[in-house]
């Protein structure tokens, strides 16, 4: 049957519509995997990229993984997660300013946002991914930190039932990529995102002194937290100031310095390496550099972040269950 000729003029523009609004969300170019694209290795950078080694291919098990981390976060959560493709976690958990509908403010604990902070990490995870020729995993709670703390145990996160299912998708999140890069890679780095104004003008690491990078001491020593090739002294040699000074620590311990405040939170805590199930992590606290030039500061994080995994990424013999 012919179609009548208003009924073509009014579906041309609408479908050209549609087709317009999917590229420049960019549907196609992240449209999930198949399984067989899954299993198989990441294809090789174009000509020129400045990647990495090639990784290995994803087993079943985090086949599994990665399906959890895209069944976790539904379109009704808050957050926002992405599956990666090499040993990195990106993780903001205080910079949403998304207000959970029905929850009131928390009466209790610190509420305020730490600002620019999801925007930071969406801006280094690209410039990893340019770096190293695949994507971090990311994690952003997007929900404001007035109605839940993402950063806390459930217990002193929220004040109200309604903001649970976005906390614990987050931790869900979370957890499955840290789960994945275990089984996949045998390890990976995770990168706490935080703002602080204490000391506006410096970066200051937290590691529980140490602990939550417990396999990464084990395996390349004090100099992987604070060498030429770590994070925090690709970032010092960058020209921000870093807290603690290696030169601090103690008589007769690791030339680290001791984290006197800022020393990692509970997200740290419950997926560092110190844990069996864990992953080396870190917590940075981005002075007021973050936004004064975000984009300098992700472009330069990025790049300290490449090169620590050029140098210390875990290697995939370490892997779970190989």
């Amino acid at each position: 049957m012919a179609i009548a000729p208003y009924a073509s003029r009014s579906i041309l523009p609408l479908a050209l519509l549609i087709l317009t609004g999917l590229l420049s969300a960019g549907f196609f170019a992240a449209a999930a995997p198949s399984d067989a694209a899954a299993h198989a290795a990441p294809s090789a950078p174009q000509p020129g990229a400045e990647a990495d080694e090639q990784l290995p291919a994803v087993t079943a098990p985090a086949h599994e993984a990665a399906k959890r981390l895209a069944e976790l976060v539904a379109s009704s959560d808050l957050v926002t997660a992405q599956r990666g493709q090499i040993p990195v976690i990106l993780v903001a958990p205080h910079g949403g300013l998304v207000r959970i509908p029905g929850v009131p403010d928390r009466k209790a604990g610190v509420t305020v946002t730490d600002t620019g902070t999801a925007e930071l990490a969406l801006l280094i995870s690209q410039r990893v991914t340019a770096k190293l020729g695949g994507k971090p995993y990311l994690v952003v709670a997007q929900f404001v930190r007035k109605n839940a703390d993402a950063n806390r145990p459930a217990a002193e996160a929220f004040e109200a039932d309604a903001a649970r299912p976005h906390y614990e998708a987050f931790h869900a999140a979370a957890r499955a990529a840290v789960d994945e890069c275990r089984t996949r890679f045998g390890g990976a780095i995770l990168i706490d995102v935080h703002g602080q104004a204490r000391v506006p003008d410096a970066i200051v690491r937290g590691t529980r002194n140490g602990k939550t990078v417990s396999r990464l001491l084990e395996r390349s020593g004090a100099e992987a937290l604070t060498g030429p090739d770590s994070i925090p002294g690709r970032l010092a040699a960058a020209g921000y100031q870093i807290l603690p000074v290696a030169e601090d620590g103690p008589a007769g311990e690791p030339a680290m310095g001791r984290e006197t405040f800022f020393d990692g939170g509970f997200i740290v805590a419950s997926y560092g390496s110190h844990n069996a199930n864990g992953v080396d992590a870190i917590q940075l606290e981005f002075g007021k550099m973050r936004r004064d030039d975000p984009i300098k500061l992700a472009r330069d994080v990025g790049d300290a972040i490449a090169a620590f995994v050029r140098r210390y990424g875990p290697q995939k013999s370490d892997a779970v269950g190989k």
